[in-house]
């Protein structure tokens, strides 16, 4: 049950705990002032955490509700503890009383989180008419040269340092698993209940996979497949860091931005004149099988772990190593 941010703090806190001995709530309202905002017992916990705790903690934004069980959106924790060694928190589920920095990393999410603490290494916007609302603290790289560019009409500053982190995920989970089917389907949950993929369902060499599974399965089911085809730009994205082929077909037009984040991220690899395959039910098996054409990833991903702003420099090195040895 959801309660104000007061009475939570009077609740749960007791009064008990101080920052530079001054009671918690004093500090607080002091900082911000009495409010009425509800909030959940998650985020009183976790506020009280940074409050409390000696160390700065790692706060990052990611999408909520159905898009948090979305792969690249469900895999921004996961990744971001494999590389920095620490939990984050959930910025939606904190009070950053103490200005600490807010990471966006994996998604289409720049410009749906306004917030002056933001630390952005390798998100992008989602359409052509995305803005910040408020200038970010820093950026140390975007997933492409489409969301550079809107970002250098706003005036802000961005680095030509490229590159979705969800390709790095092969650097923590590598199955060695066996093809068993000639083309993999990926609808973006958008196209979950698509009528044009019960064609697809019931041929055997043919499997459609759900982005809404858990990170490993959905990297199991695509490497279990010799081609993908995908309305998910994370199931091209996940499909090109496991070496993959993939194309982009369109199942409907559910999925938003009208392919800006698919052209942001090909151009980014070096994936030039990509373009979406409409699916209509009129769309067979050997005709999806004809689109594939032969491509490069051509992407420097060393020079995204350099950038990397919540990476211990040490970690950087055997991670790069790591790369060269996925290379080879």
């Amino acid at each position: 049950m959801c309660k104000t941010f007061w009475d939570l703090i009077m609740e749960c806190n007791k009064m008990t705990y101080s920052i530079k001995g001054k009671k918690i709530v004093r500090f607080v309202k002091k900082k911000i002032g009495i409010c009425k905002i509800v909030i959940s017992r998650t985020t009183l916990t976790n506020t009280l955490q940074l409050l409390k705790s000696k160390e700065k903690l790692l706060i990052a934004y990611w999408a909520t509700g159905i898009k948090s069980t979305n792969w690249g959106d469900a895999l921004n924790p996961i990744l971001i503890q494999k590389l920095s060694g620490k939990t984050p928190i959930l910025a939606q589920e904190i009070v950053n009383l103490t200005d600490q920095d807010i990471y966006s990393v994996i998604g289409s999410t720049l410009g749906f989180f306004p917030e002056k603490n933001l630390v952005v290494w390798g998100s992008g916007f989602i359409s052509t008419s995305s803005r910040f609302t408020e200038e970010p603290k820093k950026i140390y790289a975007v997933r492409g040269p489409l969301t550079r560019k809107l970002i250098l009409n706003q005036g802000i500053f961005c680095p030509k340092i490229y590159g979705d982190p969800a390709l790095l995920y092969p650097l923590f989970y590598k199955p060695n698993i066996e093809r068993k089917y000639k083309l993999g389907i990926i609808p973006h949950y958008a196209d979950q209940n698509s009528n044009l993929l019960n064609t697809f369902k019931t041929n055997s060499e043919v499997l459609v996979i759900n982005i809404l599974s858990s990170t490993n399965e959905v990297v199991d089911n695509i490497c279990k497949c010799e081609r993908i085809a995908s309305s998910s730009l994370h199931g091209i994205i996940a499909a090109d860091a496991y070496g993959i082929p993939s194309i982009w077909v369109e199942f409907s037009e559910n999925v938003i931005g009208n392919g800006f984040k698919f052209y942001d991220y090909f151009e980014s690899v070096g994936r030039k004149n990509e373009r979406p395959h409409r699916i209509t039910e009129n769309t067979t098996f050997n005709d999806i099988l004809g689109i594939f054409k032969s491509y490069k990833i051509n992407i420097d991903l060393s020079q995204l772990l350099d950038v990397c702003p919540f990476i211990e420099r040490q970690e950087v090195n055997v991670l790069k190593r790591k790369l060269k040895e996925l290379d080879q």
